[in-house]
């Protein structure tokens, strides 16, 4: 509960946090935060509905969140990100719609996520 008082924190890094199965709500209210990395969070199967709460988020790393199956509907609201990390995401299947509403977009890797079965038609709206 204690990190959502770092309403100042701009970058979180929990990579290899391996037991790590879900965000604590808290981290919701980490609205400064920039950069958050999971990479190899590997008990990770979702991210909580409060995540479009960190609106300056600007990079987010899943990299081998092997479990990961979804993404919430409010990751629209992440308007500032700019790069998405989704490598190996090997339990992803789909991107929702929403996907582009997130027109800062500017790198995204879905290398080996061979789980992916199709782009959303809002895909196109990325320029």
């Amino acid at each position: 509960e204690s990190f959502g008082q770092l309403t100042a924190l701009q970058k979180l890094d929990l990579s290899y946090c391996r037991q790590l199965r879900s965000l604590p709500e808290s981290f919701g209210q980490l609205t400064a935060l920039q950069q958050l990395h999971l990479r190899w969070c590997q008990q990770l199967r979702s991210l909580p509905e409060w995540f479009g709460q960190l609106t300056a988020l600007q990079k987010l790393d899943l990299t081998d969140c092997f479990r990961l199956q979804s993404l919430p509907e409010s990751f629209g609201q992440l308007t500032a990100l700019q790069q998405l990390h989704l490598r190996w995401c090997q339990q992803l299947r789909s991107l929702p719609e929403w996907f582009g509403q997130l027109t800062a977009l500017q790198k995204l890797d879905l290398t080996d996520c061979f789980r992916l079965q199709s782009l959303p038609e809002s895909f196109g709206q990325l320029t």
